[in-house]
Parts: structure tokens; C-alpha cells; sequence
């Protein structure tokens, strides 16, 4: 070897090892997100068909009866979880060592949450709410649920922090196939909300179970201190802000159409809603595939991939959610029948809402991860005001879709807001490129005319245009397609 081209063999070897190790954290990130779809989606893919069961047997009333319950147990829910996932997730990440303790001290914080819970949701709903009986026994049911989901979200966490996503997906795969099996077999045979809601909480029995046996047995054999209890007490104060804020703000429109409209239209609405659910799912999927590597990163590093992911999940929720705005009609149709027509329009103002939507759920988990929970509990603070606003003025004249119309303007605020903080806070940027890209796509699904006899031709139509106009502006370089491909190559064994 000549002495001048040792430093650039020498350069290319590390240029070498520095993509190949790139990919490699691509390829881990990629299984994590895989496990984690997986996760996320076999059990709301179970309960999305155990919910069309349901509101097909039900009717659009007595469907609409149990998305009042569903939505009061959810609010409550978060009095119980104390929104201490990510918090959980974040320092089991940090100090994997810790597991055990931290384990523990959540499970002590979260025993006295749920009791706290379950009683707050019989002493409103049966009292001030002045909820039906069937809506408060669902309730009931329901809070149960999400009292044994809070001990099933610790495990969850321990196991998304360690990058073991797998056993999480098949926890999650037994709390979704028995939650959909009991849930259908309920509805059919008894036609009753009550037996119903009470599906879900023989899925996280179950799912507990299950879980509790993977889990390595000196993280089992754990104990903890009052000292770790009262430390994890304080550190979990702004997440529990935070999700107490997210979760009023995701479901305060339910409970304001059910006090000033007809149960038929809550029903329409929850039946619109349940693709909003769907969606948040998969944004959750991203942003926790990326959350333990984020909350391990620093500095410049941790501001470029939050932007980076914040771009790839706007491009990909885009063409999706474009494809449901121009799809709605014949969705509704197809999944509920005739007797939700009304949805259609309610759904035509919740698509555009879920791209916003996609990249607030990972702005919150971005500034978690960098210890910015405070802001988050802030923003969504403020949007809750906003949002409860919009449904006073439109829902008391224009119904559901007045409803949708709400969710969509706060979103749109929420995140121009959250995308502001990510840039003081994390340092993220987002590229001209990407943002004139996403304004373009936009204006493409706008300018196609409605038709509803080709719709598939036009979704198809619209797909391609979205491809073309992403190629045409480069706004995915081809260093990062290169990367990719790297990182789904089987790796070499040496």
C-alpha cells in the first residue's frame, strides 16, 4: 500500500462502519416499528370489528349510548394510568438496571390511582352526569378494564425500553383476540352494551397474565422503597398533566354531543371516530419505535431525527389520509350501512384532521423524551380551551359534523404550536422542501373532483400523483432511500 492512499482507504473503511452502523440502528428502529404495528394493531383491528358488530346489532342509539360510556371511561381512565408510560419508558431506557424497582413503585402508584378511579367514576357518573343506567354499568365495566390496563401499560413499558417489542405484540395479540371474541359473542347473544363492555376486561386479564410470565425473573423478584415511590410520585406529575390534558381534548367532543344532540348522533360520530383511533394508533406505533433511542440521544442528534421522523410520518399519513377524504362515502357505507350515512361528511372533516393529528402524538413523545413533558401539558392545555370552544359555538347548530369541524381547526392549531416548541426546545428543523411538498399533495386531493362511481380510480389516481410530486421534489434523498435498503438487507455475519 502506497503511503498516500492509506488516509483515504483508511477514510472510506470508517465512512463504511459509520452507514453500516447506521443501518443497523434503521434495522432495529424498523423491528421495533413492525412489533410495535403489530402491537397496536392486532388488538384495535380485533375491537374495530367487534365495534362495526356492534353498531350494526346495536343500532345508531343504543351504539351511541356506549361511546358516551366509552368516552366518560376513557377521560377517567387517565386517573388510573397517571399518562406514566412514556415516563416509565424514558428512564427504564436510561438505567435498564432499575427495572425491577421502578416497576414496583409504579405498580404502588397505580394501585391507589385505580382505587381513586373507580370511585370518582360511580360518584359522577351516577351523580352530577346523571347518566342512564345502562351508560353508568358500562362505565363501570369499562373503568375496570382500564383499572387492570394500567398494571398491563407497566409491563408494556418495560418491555418497549428494553427494545423487546415482540413480547409486548403478543401481549397485545391476547388482550386483542379475547377483548374481539368476548365482545362479539356478548353483543350478539345479549344485544346488551353493558355485557359488552365488559369484553375488555377479560382481554387484560388475560393479557397480564401473559405478560407477567415474560418477564425475566429477578425484574419479577424486584422490590422497591417508599423513597422510589415518592421520587416516581413527583417525576410523574407533568406526564400525568400532559395526559390529562391529551385525553380530555381526544374525548370532551363526545361528551359535549351527547349533553347537547341525540344519542343517534353520537352514535354517527363515534362511528366516524374510530378511523381518528385507528390512526392515532399507528402514529403511536412511530413515535414509540424512535422513543427509547430518542430519550437516549443529546444535543444536535436528538433535534435532527426528531425533525427527520416528524417529516417521514407527515409524508406518510398525507396520501392516507387523502385516500379516506375521497374514500368516505363508500367506507361508511361498506363498513356500517345505510343507516350511518350521516357519517360520511363527519368523516370528510376527520381525514384531513389525522395528518395534524399524526404529528402531535409524536411531538409529545419527541419532548418526553427530552424531558419537556411541561410544555406538552401546556399546549394540549390550550387546545382543550380551544376545542371545548369550537363545540359550543357548532355543535349546538350543526351536530356531529360541527364536532368534526372543531377537531380538525384545534388540531391544525395544536400542531403549529407543538411544532414551535419542538424548534425552541429540541432544536428541530423542518425543511422547506417537505412542508411545500405536503402543501402541494394537499392542493392535488382538493382539486380532484368527488365522484362515487370510480372511487377506487380516484384514490389510486390521487396515490400516484403523491409518489410522483414526493420523487419530483426529492424530499426523500436518496442517501435515505440508499440507508433503507441497507438496513432491510439480511445483515453479513462475520
Amino acid at each position: 500500500m502506497r503511503a498516500g492512499t492509506a488516509v483515504p482507504e483508511a477514510t472510506d473503511e470508517a465512512a463504511g462502519r459509520t452507514d453500516e452502523a447506521r443501518a443497523a440502528g434503521l434495522r432495529r428502529v424498523l423491528a421495533n416499528g413492525v412489533s410495535l404495528l403489530f402491537a397496536y394493531i392486532l388488538p384495535r383491528g380485533g375491537l374495530f370489528v367487534s365495534a362495526v358488530v356492534a353498531a350494526r346489532v346495536l343500532g345508531a342509539a343504543g351504539f351511541g349510548l356506549y361511546g358516551t360510556a366509552a368516552a366518560f371511561a376513557v377521560i377517567l381512565s387517565i386517573v388510573a394510568t397517571l399518562g406514566m408510560l412514556p415516563l416509565l419508558v424514558r428512564e427504564i431506557a436510561r438505567a435498564p438496571d432499575r427495572a425491577g424497582p421502578l416497576l414496583r413503585a409504579a405498580d404502588a402508584l397505580k394501585t391507589v390511582a385505580n382505587a381513586a378511579m373507580l370511585g370518582l367514576l360511580v360518584v359522577l357518573a351516577a351523580g352530577p352526569l346523571g347518566y342512564s343506567t345502562p351508560v353508568v354499568a358500562a362505565a363501570v365495566m369499562l373503568g375496570a378494564a382500564y383499572a387492570m390496563g394500567a398494571y398491563v401499560e407497566n409491563l408494556a413499558a418495560y418491555f418497549q425500553a428494553v427494545e423487546r417489542m415482540h413480547v409486548w405484540t403478543a401481549g397485545s395479540a391476547v388482550y386483542g383476540l379475547i377483548t374481539a371474541v368476548v365482545g362479539v359473542a356478548a353483543v350478539l347473544i345479549t344485544r346488551d352494551i353493558v355485557w359488552y363492555a365488559a369484553s375488555p376486561l377479560a382481554g387484560q386479564v388475560a393479557a397480564l397474565v401473559w405478560l407477567r410470565r415474560q418477564l425475566p425473573p429477578t425484574v419479577r423478584a424486584a422490590r422497591t422503597t417508599v423513597p422510589d415511590v415518592l421520587k416516581l410520585a413527583r417525576a410523574v406529575v407533568p406526564f400525568a398533566a400532559a395526559f390529562v390534558a391529551l385525553t380530555v381534548y381526544s374525548k370532551i367532543d363526545v361528551l359535549l354531543l351527547a349533553a347537547w344532540r341525540t344519542a343517534e348522533e353520537v352514535g354517527v360520530y363515534t362511528a366516524a371516530y374510530k378511523f381518528v383511533d385507528l390512526t392515532r394508533a399507528l402514529a403511536l406505533v412511530a413515535a414509540a419505535a424512535v422513543y427509547p433511542r430518542l430519550s437516549r440521544a443529546t444535543g444536535g442528534a436528538r433535534g435532527a431525527a426528531t425533525g427527520r421522523v416528524a417529516e417521514l410520518l407527515l409524508l406518510g399519513a398525507l396520501p392516507a389520509a387523502g385516500a379516506l377524504w375521497l374514500a368516505r362515502g363508500i367506507v361508511i357505507d361498506t363498513l356500517y350501512g345505510a343507516g350511518y350515512a350521516a357519517a360520511a361528511p363527519v368523516l370528510g372533516l376527520l381525514a384531513p384532521a389525522l395528518v395534524p393529528l399524526t404529528f402531535n402524538l409524536f411531538a409529545g413523545y419527541s419532548l418526553a423524551a427530552a424531558d419537556r413533558m411541561r410544555a406538552v401539558a401546556i399546549a394540549y392545555g390550550a387546545a382543550l380551551v380551544l376545542n371545548v370552544g369550537l363545540n359550543a359555538l357548532l355543535v349546538p347548530r350543526y351536530g356531529a359534523t360541527g364536532a368534526a369541524a372543531a377537531m380538525l381547526v384545534s388540531e391544525i392549531t395544536l400542531s403549529a404550536g407543538l411544532a414551535a416548541v419542538l424548534r425552541h426546545t429540541v432544536g428541530a428543523r423542518f425543511r422547506l422542501a417537505a412542508l411545500g411538498t405536503l402543501a402541494l399533495a394537499v392542493a392535488a386531493c382538493a382539486a380532484l373532483p368527488l365522484s362515487t362511481s370510480n372511487v377506487p380510480a380516484q384514490v389510486a389516481g390521487f396515490v400516484v400523483v403523491v409518489a410522483l410530486l414526493y420523487w419530483r421534489t426529492g424530499v426523500l434523498p436518496a442517501h435515505d432511500v440508499a440507508l433503507l435498503r441497507a438496513a432491510l438487507r439480511r445483515p453479513a455475519h462475520r
